[in-house]
């Protein structure tokens, strides 16, 4: 039985945004013969993301939406969404987060899961960092925070193979994610904050993982509004990771097996 993919999408007022990518990717959806299905956590949006959510959902069979009465943050959407996927989906099947903002082109999902699948890899990134990726339109001063980002990331969670830690364009199999929430006894997101895409390959770097990039081009440029990150909020909750991510304790039933 071939592989299902799902598309996870977090979301917070991206209005402006959300309806382009959604046409984009049942664009994508008509040149690949898998299973797609797409679900979106939209975390307590106030403008008209949920009215435009429900609207797709409607025309389109293989879509789903899940609603936070209040806005929780994107590591609380990332974790609604793995305890979701992790819930209803199988060891073989295949998840792809992305922004919901319009920046990640699904394009390249095709070739992210071939490299997944050939090279038997555990996570593909689509990477602005290694050859054949760039950024398109974001203002110089977040290039620097990024790069300082990569560097920090690479010290102190390197990871063979990665380059970029922070984006959030990525493929998984979900026997992976199964493994590592097992791993962390259900916790493999505490943060609460865009910090939670760096949590996650932290605790895979402990844990094991095969990774590989792919190229990721991003375009600033299609997003319609300003970004939402807070850079110091996030810069505060990498510096935090590099205390808090280890690995579990073992008990005791674990040490004698």
């Amino acid at each position: 039985m071939s592989a299902n993919f799902i598309i996870g999408l977090p979301a917070y007022n991206e209005d402006k945004n959300i309806h382009r990518l959604l046409n984009n990717i049942h664009a994508m959806k008509k040149q690949i013969e898998e299973c797609l299905e797409i679900i979106v956590i939209n975390d307590g949006s106030r403008d008209k993301t949920e009215k435009i959510l429900k609207n797709h959902c409607d025309n389109f069979h293989y879509m789903n939406y899940i609603n936070h009465p209040t806005n929780m943050g994107l590591g609380c959407a990332v974790s609604t969404l793995l305890e979701y996927v992790l819930k209803n989906y199988r060891d073989e099947d295949i998840l792809i987060t992305m922004d919901a903002d319009n920046t990640h082109n699904p394009q390249i999902i095709p070739s992210m899961v071939n490299m997944l699948q050939k090279k038997n890899l555990d996570v593909v990134i689509a990477s602005r960092f290694v050859s054949g990726g760039k950024e398109i339109g974001l203002p110089f001063i977040r290039k620097i925070y990024s790069r300082g980002a990569m560097l920090f990331c690479k010290l102190i969670f390197h990871i063979d193979n990665v380059r970029d830690y922070s984006c959030g364009y990525r493929a998984y199999r979900v026997g992976y994610l199964r493994n590592l929430y097992e791993y962390y006894g259900g916790h493999i997101v505490n943060s609460q904050n865009f910090e939670c895409m760096v949590e996650i390959l932290a605790k895979s770097g402990k844990f094991g993982v095969r990774v590989g990039e792919y190229p990721l081009v991003l375009e600033y440029g299609q997003k319609q509004d300003a970004s939402k990150m807070n850079v110091g909020k996030t810069i505060i909750g990498y510096f935090r990771l590099a205390y808090s991510v280890r690995k579990p304790k073992l008990n005791k039933a674990e040490i004698y097996e």
